[in-house]
């Protein structure tokens, strides 16, 4: 929040309604002399609802806190201005004085200086700046509404502890009590408690009569034995050991008053948060926006650091140095948090900043402030209930802090009294060093005089000088120039007798290698001869040889075409007597003849034919039907029309018979023989031959219609093969014609070439041809060839060698004569540039001497050894002041030891006063923060460092949040989210919603547990507002990359900050279980009794009787390798092996304290247990995990099953990790495959490193 002494005073106009003024009226004469009181008001403006679309409704706070002279009239009260903005000022609207329990500044009003006028037609108006501010207020009520909507998620978070809240207080008398081996524990027997009490008593908190303070929380009530088993505080403990713990008494109390009051706190916060306020006016979007709004931040280079940081370690803390509002540092395991918060802390001291450091725990805090302390430019205040402050812690709380900084300060001054006779002697030292300094400084003053006189007589030869080096200059370029035109010409003249001798040589060498022109002239003449004559001889060879081939080919070619055109001619006459195919006989013989060979369907065809029945007695039936329809026309005029019909009807009655061509012959002879006798036959024979011939005409009619069609059918099947026959023939004819064509186009070039082949055999002289062949004529042809070509080319070069040589020697004369003359220029240019040389190299020196001292600054360096000596002077007389002061310093010193020594209690009291009031790094826990007496003291920090975020639930990070001006967070969300009690929150959670499936602001919370404040912050913040910690410098690197899996997806990943983890983290054990290069093991439990898990009677938490007596061998053999390290000298004689045995389950960890209190004496190692949970933050040399779960079939691991808990478990040890359970049952035998797949990389990481053993520590 701005500074109210830094606000700028400005003019505004204030108009008042009639309500105002009566309001103003009641306290003062009017609104003129009211805001007459005092020149300038400090006020806080607030922007609210608008009534009226278009205008901006205000409320203006004002008080007498920081307006003095309003204090008799307002009385305590604050006043509250209800105005409306206007372009000519404010209209205050109404007036009210109302005590008010809140502060009048939040983040939601704009404070300002105002010099209200109030008189009319004034001119002030309202200033553009404040105008243009007041429209960028939010609105409160909608800033109230938004943070209470969202805040509303956290409920959840108060109602899990809430859950138990409302318990009364219960008090009762106990009978006896006892405490446990190492009195972290005490328990009470209380025979008066009642039976409905005995559930309520776990978790709450324990006070006894005549004890200051709570004593303890209640871990056991046992109703059946009637007793209850208190978790002693730190301070308890120690009274306990002491035997000062009073329980005289007998009377205890048993109360939730601390849950009680820390959800009050809790709620608290809520409410400043809605009422904005919190310092940070960008606190509402951090904790509720996903990806909040942070203000842009600009590096800082200026900073020096305190401590020796890594790359990661200066990038957190200059980027914590540089943001204005937020900073997320992510921390894993060993990463240097605590250096890092260090380094942050002495910074801001630096920077005159007030930092609060807080965390969810005592002990975080505790740790956080731990590096802290031997700086004494820190003042250290430690705030908090004492008896849960550490030992280191509890000498900064307020009772202490005198008692601190007396014996701080005496060390100090101790010191500076001891260290008086060395500070005697080195001032001794520097009073003689000072004075040898001023005698030198002396002797270089007289130097000094003398070179700045020597410099004056330099600037009047420098000019005079410098012309005559320019003369000289000008006289050796002219003289170069004429070297470099004369070199030219040597080299021109070089070059061309060069050139002129090569050419000379090679032509001479020409001449005598080669014949005379006149020799190679001949021998090409004869050569040509010889080559055309050759050449002939080839060709007539070489077309004999053709001819011969050809004319193999052309019979060949000629046979065929005969035989093709032969076979073409007789299936054109083939053609001819197609028309007569019209029997299967002739149509064989057709084929048989004309060597057709039928296609697969006309084959078919004929086939089909050979099959028809012939209807050659067509002719026969047809002349019978003649004769018979005669005969029935010859009866039917023989008999009445009476005697037809009946004839005609008795036939259609009879059924069709089958008569033979016999038959009916026999019945025409017969119809004859009764007509030709001369005898008429009677009626009676009439009718009764008739009937027989309409009988026999049906059956003709038939027959002959039968015969027609199969007659039809066969000339029909007949003309489709001729048709066929001729289709085949035809295409037969293409093909073959198409080859005769082929063949003629094939022997039309041989015949061409024929006639071609005579004309040249004709023409060539027989007689002329050579005995050789065609390959050695060939041969003769192409080396003569060569010949010819290399004496043409030898007859070339002669005639131009003798064309050249000539001038070329004439040239070569000229040029040698060229040369000489040059070389004498040549010579005596050199002797010329080597005289203006060695004249101007003397004067070159001459005036870099003029110009070294004309450019030495001896005047200056004359005034500089004058101020030397002046402050050596100065000096001197200091260190002779300080000689002579010392002996009084150390009367004063004396003097001061003295006072402290014998400090009163009222002088204690007032130093605490003084280093309360002025302490700069204070810490606390989160909840402790909102405390009544702690918020009145510290309402506000320039810085708010939280440790261990991921450990406290919102609503407690909340509470320190709100008094930070800049958030720095600190965690890391790959470890243990909140724990309630002994459960996390996800476990809590889960335990409700058994109880109560319709539990009120369980899906909020879930959503917070999918992802926490602070892995949202850190997945969404800027690069310049987040820093993850890379380097880890706890554990050994072996031991490190059983969890480098965990932090595989952030950028850097984890890494090993130990040069030589081997060096640095040595054991120096060798025993059963472990070796020397051992860091990181896995015992291996069987899946057999008595290695098998067991659950407490009536209760849920289980143990591991195998792995108990494993872990008592372990430890055995740890104890004696310990003891052997000693003796070979691997470990101081006085040390201890710090080992810390803890597992997933409570009951296990009990079990393994009763070991090692009852059972085993093991003088060489330092013990501590716990649960994973509890042990987070903690780390040791050597760390043992019991791991319980062992079933035979599997099944779900429980607590184990969190990535989160396996990582704290795993990141404990710095020397030695020792994992004892089960490896099949979490790496194989787990009920869900994520949990599989984790711990199957964890055993392959182990077994890389030769970890694996079985229980009896043989290699696996």
């Amino acid at each position: 929040m701005q500074n109210i002494a830094l606000l700028e005073k400005q003019r505004c106009n204030l108009i008042l309604t009639n309500k105002a003024k009566e309001a103003v009226e009641e306290c003062s004469a009017n609104e003129h002399a009211f805001f007459a009181l005092q020149k300038t008001l400090t006020v806080y403006i607030e922007k609210r609802k608008a009534k009226t679309i278009g205008e901006t409704f205000l409320s203006i706070y004002f008080n007498a806190e920081h307006n003095e002279k309003l204090d008799s009239i307002l009385a305590g009260k604050t006043a509250i201005m209800d105005c409306v903005l206007k372009v000519e000022g404010l209209l205050a609207t109404n007036i009210r004085f109302v005590h008010m329990r809140g502060p009048i500044s939040t983040n939601r009003r704009l404070p300002a200086a105002l010099q209200f006028v109030t008189k009319p037609n004034n001119g002030a108006g309202i200033p553009l700046d404040l105008h243009t501010k007041i429209r960028e207020l939010p609105i409160a009520e909608e800033r109230t509404e938004y943070v209470k909507k969202r805040i509303a998620s956290w409920e959840g978070y108060l109602k899990i502890q809430e859950r138990d809240a409302t318990i009364d207080d219960i008090h009762t008398d106990f009978k006896q009590s006892y405490y446990n081996e190492d009195f972290s524990r005490l328990t009470l027997v209380c025979p008066y408690v009642k039976a409905k009490e005995w559930k309520q008593l776990e978790g709450l908190s324990v006070s006894i009569q005549g004890v200051r303070g709570e004593i303890g929380q209640v871990l056991k009530a046992n109703a059946g034995k009637q007793t209850v088993e208190i978790d002693l505080k730190p301070f308890a403990q120690e009274q306990a050991r002491k035997d000062q713990l009073n329980l005289r008494s007998k009377q205890a109390s048993f109360s939730n008053f601390a849950t009680l009051s820390q959800i009050r706190r809790l709620r608290n916060g809520f409410t400043k948060l809605e009422k904005g306020e919190a310092v940070n006016a960008n606190l509402e979007t951090i904790l509720f926006e996903k990806r909040p709004t942070v203000r842009t931040a600009k590096l800082r280079d200026d900073i020096e650091f305190h401590n020796n940081l890594n790359e990661y370690q200066r990038k957190a803390v200059i980027g914590a140095l540089s943001v204005e509002d937020l900073y997320v540092i992510q921390g894993p395991p060993g990463t240097g948090k605590t250096t890092v918060i260090s380094e942050i802390c002495q910074q801001n001291v630096k920077a005159g900043l007030k930092t609060l450091v807080a965390s969810q725990s005592n002990l975080a805090v505790d740790n956080a402030l731990g590096r802290l302390l031997s700086n004494q430019e820190i003042r250290i205040l430690r705030y908090g209930r004492t008896e849960s402050i550490e030992e280191e812690g509890k000498k900064f709380i307020e009772e202490n802090v005198a008692l601190h900084w007396r014996e701080q300060t005496l060390a100090a001054v101790e010191e500076e009294i001891t260290a008086f006779t060395e500070r005697e002697q080195e001032l001794q030292v520097s009073i003689s060093k000072t004075t040898d300094e001023l005698a030198k400084l002396q002797a270089w003053l007289e130097e000094l005089t003398k070179e700045i006189a020597a410099k004056e007589q330099a600037a009047i030869d420098e000019p005079i000088l410098q012309k005559e080096i320019q003369s000289l200059k000008k006289e050796l370029k002219t003289a170069k120039a004429e070297k470099e035109a004369s070199e030219a010409q040597k080299e021109h003249y070089e070059k061309q007798l060069a050139q002129l001798a090569s050419a000379i040589q090679s032509q001479e060498q020409i001449l005598a290698e080669y014949a005379s022109a006149e020799q190679l002239q001949q021998t090409i003449q004869d050569n040509t001869i010889k080559i055309e004559q050759w050449q002939a001889a080839i060709q007539y060879k070489e077309l004999l040889v053709e001819k011969q081939e050809l004319t193999t080919q052309f019979q060949d070619i000629q046979v065929k075409y005969e035989q093709e055109n032969k076979r073409l001619r007789f299936m054109k006459e083939s053609q001819n007597y197609i028309a007569s195919l019209t029997t299967y006989d002739r149509i064989q013989r057709f084929l048989q003849h004309y060597q057709v060979q039928p296609s697969a369907v006309l084959a078919q065809q004929i086939r089909r034919l050979e099959h028809l029945e012939d209807a050659k007695d067509l002719e026969a039936w047809a002349t019978i039907n003649t004769r018979l329809q005669k005969a029935i026309a010859k009866l039917e005029a023989s008999v009445s029309p009476e005697g037809k019909e009946r004839a005609l009807a008795k036939s259609r009655q009879q059924p069709v018979q089958s008569f033979s061509l016999q038959n009916l012959n026999g019945v025409f002879a017969q119809l004859n023989a009764s007509f030709q006798e001369g005898q008429t036959p009677s009626v009676e024979q009439l009718e009764s031959y008739l009937l027989g011939l309409y009988m026999r005409r049906d059956f003709v009619w038939q027959k002959g219609m039968a015969l027609r069609q199969q007659q039809e059918h066969k000339d029909r099947e007949f003309e489709s093969l001729r048709k066929n026959i001729a289709s085949l023939i035809h295409q037969e004819c293409a093909i073959t014609s198409f080859d005769v064509q082929s063949l003629q186009r094939q022997l039309q070039p041989y015949l061409t070439h024929t006639e071609r082949l005579q004309q040249l055999a004709d023409t060539f002289q027989a007689e002329a041809i050579p005995e050789e062949s065609v390959e050695q004529l060939k041969m003769l042809v192409t080396t003569t060839q060569s010949s010819v070509q290399t004496a043409r080319q030898q007859l070339q070069a002669v005639e131009q060698a003798n064309t050249q040589l000539l001038p070329k020697r004439a040239a070569h004369q000229t040029a040698k004569a060229s040369l000489q003359e040059i070389d004498e220029e040549l010579a005596q240019l050199e002797e010329k540039i080597k005289a203006i040389n060695i004249e101007g190299l003397k004067k070159e020196k001459q005036l870099t001497a003029l110009t070294t001292l004309l450019q030495s600054t001896p005047e200056r360096t004359l005034e500089e050894v004058k101020e030397a000596i002046q402050t050596a002077n100065d000096s001197l007389e200091e260190l002779h002041r300080k000689q002579q002061q010392l002996p009084l310093r150390k009367k004063l010193q004396e003097q001061w030891r003295d006072k402290l020594q014998n400090a009163t209690e009222y002088d204690l009291d007032e130093i605490r006063k003084l280093y309360v009031r002025h302490a700069n790094v204070i810490g606390t826990t989160c909840v402790a923060s909102a405390s009544k007496e702690f918020m009145e003291n510290y309402p506000t920090f320039d810085v708010v460092i939280i440790d261990e975020v991921s450990k406290a639930t919102p609503p407690e990070l909340l509470l320190p949040m709100l008094k930070g001006k800049k958030i720095i967070l600190v965690g890391d969300h790959h470890q243990l989210p909140p724990l309630l009690g002994d459960d996390t929150l996800e476990e809590t959670l889960k335990g409700m919603l058994e109880e109560n499936p319709n539990f009120d602001g369980a899906q909020e919370l879930k959503s917070l547990l999918r992802e926490s404040l602070f892995e949202r912050l850190f997945n969404n913040l800027p690069s310049t507002h987040k820093q993850m910690l890379a380097l880890q410098y706890r554990m050994h690197e072996k031991i490190m990359h059983s969890i480098t899996p965990f932090y595989a997806k952030e950028e850097n990943g984890l890494q090993c900050g130990l040069p030589d983890s081997d060096a640095a983290r040595d054991h120096g054990l060798e025993g059963q279980f472990v070796g020397r290069d051992d860091h990181l093991l896995w015992i291996d439990m069987p899946a057999e009794k008595p290695f098998l898990e067991e659950q407490v009677k009536g209760g849920t938490s289980r143990y591991n009787e195998g792995e108990l007596q494993t872990i008592r061998h372990i430890l055995t053999d740890l104890n004696t390798a310990v003891m052997e390290a000693k003796k070979a000298g691997r470990i101081p004689q006085d040390a201890q092996k710090s080992v810390g045995v803890i597992s997933f389950y409570g009951e296990q960890v009990k079990k393994i304290n009763r070991l090692l209190q009852q059972e085993l004496q093991l003088p060489h190692l330092q013990f501590r247990t716990g649960t994973v949970d509890k042990f987070q933050g903690m780390e040791m040399d050597v760390i043992l995990v019991s791991m319980v779960r062992n079933t035979p079939k599997g099944g779900d691991i429980g607590f184990a099953r969190d990535y989160r808990r396996l990582n704290v478990a795993l990141s404990r040890a710095r020397e030695l990790l020792m994992l004892v359970g089960s490896a099949d049952m979490f790496a194989k035998r787990a009920k869900h495959q994520d949990t599989r797949d984790m711990y199957s990389n964890l055993l392959t990481t182990v077994k890389s490193y030769n970890g694996l053993r079985n229980h009896k520590g043989q290699v696996m």
